[in-house]
């Protein structure tokens, strides 16, 4: 069983807790996911905190019967990534230091994910862009 629970932090960040079962660990995602995870100490329901640019490869490639998604998790956040993909920015709604932080790489387009709980699917939607300024020259 696959137990998995998308939370904010106190300092608002969304992480991604994970806990896999012995069998599911061969998995080449999950040992990938795994690689660049925390492990968690102490006594918690979930063994890793996993970076939540993997969530949605799991979420898609994983036994949906298998897997289990926290009651008290988060179902809906905003995603954006820098021109190589090397730092993602994520956040629950688009506030002013988001938005700063989101010109400040070139406005790429800001994406909302959702999960659909019933239906076992994630939607990925664009919901910000640039927009683009066009001059037209002016006849007299």
């Amino acid at each position: 069983m696959i137990r998995a629970k998308l939370e904010k932090n106190k300092s608002g960040k969304i992480i991604f807790k994970l806990k896999v079962d012995e069998a599911s660990k061969d998995n080449i995602l999950f040992k990938r996911a795994l690689m660049e995870s925390k492990f968690i100490k102490g006594k918690s329901r979930y063994e890793y905190e996993v970076p939540l640019r993997f969530f949605v490869p799991i979420y898609n490639n994983v036994d949906k019967e298998r897997f289990s998604l926290d009651k008290k998790s988060i179902i809906s956040y905003l995603e954006f990534s820098d021109h190589y993909d090397q730092n993602y920015y994520t956040d629950i709604d688009a506030t002013a230091k988001y938005m700063k932080k989101w010109r400040e790489e070139g406005c790429p387009e800001i994406y909302r994910i959702t999960i659909d709980i019933e239906n076992h699917e994630v939607k990925k939607e664009v919901v910000f862009k640039k927009n683009k300024i066009e001059i037209k020259e002016l006849q007299l």
